[in-house]
């Protein structure tokens, strides 16, 4: 790939990029024009930059007022008395769990290294603790008051030797300073991607095992499942009272545009998706995902389970693409990704990076992983709909809405 992109940049001399064409261009359109003596372009002229910066000013004072204001932040009128911490609550999973949770009528508090939360309209029902999750002493004074815990955190690591110190490790650390404070409720947020799901065959369940050896899996999913793990032990040894919740691909007001879960990107408005895009994916709405979580606190049979939180199936990931289009006239450009080829390119950096470069961490590839994240496999929540009397939307125009149409995918 890299001897293919040097031939074609080595023929080209970058005659082939109007992106690179046009700062080239521009530039010796201005020196000549110095070196010659000779009136700048008027494209390229000081008085069109202040013209351009003109336009800008005046759009904004021509933009609607609800695009000028800032977030609104609200005088508490109450000091808040949180009795539910959420660990990873600037998150979009964690910030519309945190408003849930409060319009339920609940006080939280939330676990963050800054000192401030984009929850300023509730600050007389969030306190945003700022603190270290290394630190013993940190989660000791953050679980003081506390009945229920949500760990929706996730380290980003490189190799598996980080992610065990920085993830699991951490993971652990937050659990028994849970099992110290006598909390009642601890709610991991796991993930599905742990799962495989390269065969389209295999109905998938909430008490369906993860490999036993994950060594050739992706860091994020053998992460997640060695947390499940590690926490399922001290559930057992020490009466860790854990439910896990293992959300789909998450849709809603606030998430991402450009979401992995769905194929890889390339540039804001073109996604690769992940095989050929024709078989069902497991979305789920963001308030389907908060609602069963919440459900988790106070169902006693929901302790030492797991609970697949996946919407019904409804649509592809072309699908997906042509409904953004449909109602909100932004296309996006949608191409199948053959996943044989990515796991060929995967295989050969492996070998280099294992072999050439020495890098004994490197992950193995695996054609099942690449797989797994086209999702081929179906689901079946019926233990979640049962214990946790939870149902997520099953209306499809009344999906498209809320996960498209009212999600501010574009930032309005």
């Amino acid at each position: 790939e890299g001897s293919v992109n040097l031939a074609r940049h080595v023929a080209s001399l970058n005659r082939k990029s109007p992106y690179g064409l046009s700062f080239s261009r521009s530039i010796d359109c201005f020196y000549n024009s110095v070196a010659r003596g000779k009136p700048i372009d008027a494209r390229f002229s000081g008085a069109s930059a202040q013209m351009v910066s003109k336009a800008l000013d005046d759009a904004i004072k021509r933009a609607p007022k609800a695009v000028m204001q800032p977030d609104v932040v609200s005088v508490p009128s109450k000091k808040p008395k949180p009795t539910v911490m959420v660990i990873g609550g600037t998150g979009f999973i964690g910030r519309s769990l945190t408003r849930d949770l409060v319009s339920r009528g609940r006080d939280v508090r939330v676990f963050s290294r800054g000192s401030n939360g984009p929850f300023g309209d509730i600050a007389s029902n969030v306190e945003v603790f700022s603190g270290s999750l290394h630190s013993a002493d940190d989660l000791a004074r953050a679980m003081q008051g506390i009945d229920v815990v949500y760990h929706l955190a996730k380290s980003m690591d490189d190799t598996w030797e980080d992610c065990l110190k920085n993830d699991v490790g951490v993971t652990v650390k937050i659990a028994q300073a849970a099992i110290d404070a006598g909390v009642k409720r601890f709610i991991y947020t796991g993930t599905i991607a742990s799962y495989d799901m390269s065969e389209p065959s295999q109905i998938i369940r909430d008490d369906t095992p993860f490999d036993d050896d994950m060594s050739d899996r992706n860091l994020y999913a053998r992460s997640k499942a060695a947390c499940e793990a590690a926490l399922l032990d001290l559930h057992d040894k020490q009466g860790l009272p854990l439910v896990i919740a293992r959300p789909g691909i998450v849709l809603g007001k606030g998430g991402p545009l450009q979401h992995w879960g769905i194929g890889r990107w390339q540039g804001a408005g073109t996604v690769r998706i992940w095989g050929d895009g024709h078989n069902k994916l497991p979305f789920v709405l963001i308030d389907d995902v908060c609602d069963g979580m919440i459900r988790m606190i106070d169902t006693d049979d929901a302790v030492g389970k797991a609970f697949n939180l996946v919407g019904a199936p409804m649509m592809t990931a072309r699908d997906y693409f042509a409904a953004i289009q449909s109602e909100l006239g932004a296309r996006i450009v949608v191409k199948s990704g053959w996943l044989p080829a990515f796991f060929g390119v995967d295989a050969v950096k492996y070998v280099l990076k294992r072999h050439a470069l020495g890098r004994k961490q490197a992950v193995r590839a695996s054609l099942k992983d690449w797989k797994s994240r086209a999702h081929f496999s179906a689901f079946d929540i019926s233990q979640s709909q049962e214990i946790l009397g939870w149902t997520p939307i099953q209306d499809r125009a009344e999906f498209v809405k809320r996960a498209i149409v009212e999600a501010d995918l574009f930032g309005f």
